[in-house]
């Protein structure tokens, strides 16, 4: 059986109780962050610059962009939430896949309700569908392909289509001719950073917009090649330049939940920079910054290709700079949405921590290119040498947020988009979405009332409290 098949048969016959309860909670948790994402992710200036020139269509039965609550058309809808989920560098992540699922996957799915309103339970069905074959797709590449190819672009296409299928209730043969055509629109190219971090956001947006469109096209029984994955000019052979154990690709589908190994972020910053992050923090209590000589962050050399811009000029750039990070962390003892601003760029004692940091590409400390260590190292001027090591990254799957954690990271991102009134609503209704019978059910319920109560002049999310 080609690998698009096997995946049309999982699309066509996973429902809600297949899935275990710790894989139910997952996606639940997932779904909220996803949202927070989304609504606070609107006002970036990819957000902005999408919703300039997309016409906003009125009507029943469309779909919706989460910033303002303002109906779309459903490809629209997907571009711009899935931009704007991607846009903060707070979505989740998947370390060993080097993939941020929730932007395409879960922006798919929202979209096509417009089209097709389905159950709570199936809309959630189809978020795990396409987090599982895209994490899969994305192990099975990477990290190959990664160093070239954005992940989030490229295999995030396919679990977009994948998920959108599911939604609209395609049959294994539509839903393995979606991911047929999904394959032929799957790009994003890295020679993005360090220079034009906002393009990382588009690929996220464009993932979710074209494998939409791919599961439309199915729907219609027009179809892409079957033989997507493997074929001679397929995924596999054009976009990856090893050879690629095809087998991993369907390993566990339904038996082993990968989903479960999702990053609910702490830190809004890009997954590179996190354990810099983590080790710099341990330091930072009662230091003399006038007493520090050096500062050493050893990396893997992955991290350092993708987070080494040693001088950041915007704030975007700043969460892609394990410098600014560690600065940042040593400096102000925390790392919340509400450093990364003009001020901050411009800080003397930032600067100056800066100006102390080397940055060394180093193997050696163990992990992998999906699992990053990083050892920060403070000499002191009398001699004196203080050093910490992170492997793992809060939020990751061995020291994941709490559930009070997840609830203030989601209030404090949409507060400034909806209010707390309406997050406190939001949040809790997510909880009970998989007991709806219909979707739209759920949105009259919880989320179109609140429309009218969401002003233009409420719509400037400063952003400014995370």
């Amino acid at each position: 059986m080609l690998v698009s098949q096997h995946y049309g048969r999982f699309i066509d016959t996973l429902c809600w109780s297949d899935l275990p309860c710790d894989v139910q909670e997952k996606t639940l948790d997932l779904v909220s962050d996803w949202i927070a994402n989304a609504a606070a992710g609107f006002d970036s200036k990819m957000g902005k610059a999408l919703l300039s020139f997309v016409p906003l269509q009125k009507g029943k039965g469309t779909s919706f962009i989460l910033g303002n609550l303002q109906e779309a058309d459903p490809l629209s809808a997907a571009l711009i939430n899935g931009a704007a989920s991607h846009a903060l560098e707070f979505d989740d992540t998947y370390r060993s896949g080097l993939f941020h699922p929730g932007a395409p996957v879960i922006s798919a799915s929202w979209a096509a309700v417009g089209i097709k309103n389905p159950s709570g339970s199936r809309f959630l069905s189809s978020v795990a569908a396409g987090y599982e074959i895209s994490m899969r797709l994305a192990d099975t590449v990477n990290p190959v392909h990664n160093q070239k190819w954005h992940t989030t672009g490229t295999v995030g296409t396919f679990g977009a289509a994948a998920s959108a299928s599911m939604c609209m209730g395609l049959s294994a043969v539509q839903a393995a001719g979606a991911l047929g055509l999904a394959g032929t629109q799957a790009s994003g190219l890295w020679e993005i950073l360090p220079d034009f971090p906002e393009a990382k956001g588009l690929h996220a947006g464009k993932a979710a917009q074209s494998g939409l469109l791919a599961a439309l096209l199915a729907k219609q029984d027009v179809f892409g090649p079957s033989t997507i994955f493997e074929g001679s000019r397929g995924f596999f052979n054009a976009m990856v330049s090893e050879h690629v154990n095809i087998k991993t690709c369907c390993e566990g589908l339904g038996d082993e939940w990968l989903l479960t190994r999702t990053t609910i972020k702490a830190y809004p910053v890009c997954g590179h920079t996190m354990t810099s992050i983590e080790a710099a923090l341990k330091l930072a209590k009662g230091l003399n910054f006038d007493e520090i000589e050096k500062i050493e962050v050893r990396v893997h050399p992955v991290s350092l290709g993708i987070a080494g811009n040693p001088a950041p000029k915007t704030e975007l750039e700043a969460k892609f700079s394990i410098a600014f990070c560690v600065a940042l962390a040593l400096a102000k003892r925390k790392v919340t949405m509400k450093e990364f601003s003009a001020e901050a760029l411009s800080d003397p004692t930032i600067l100056t921590l800066i100006s102390k940091i080397g940055l060394v590409a180093d193997d050696s400390l163990g992990g992998t290119e999906s699992q990053r260590p990083a050892k920060v190292s403070l000499k002191f001027c009398n001699g004196r040498v203080r050093s910490e090591t992170a492997k793992i990254r809060k939020g990751d799957p061995e020291n994941p947020l709490t559930g009070q954690e997840q609830k203030s990271k989601f209030l404090i991102l949409v507060d400034d988009v909806w209010g707390r009134k309406m997050g406190e609503t939001v949040f809790g209704a997510v909880r009970q979405l998989h007991q709806y019978d219909d979707f739209n059910t759920w949105l009259n319920e919880n989320i179109f009332p609140w429309q009218k109560k969401i002003q233009p002049s409420a719509r400037s999310m400063g952003r400014n409290n995370l």
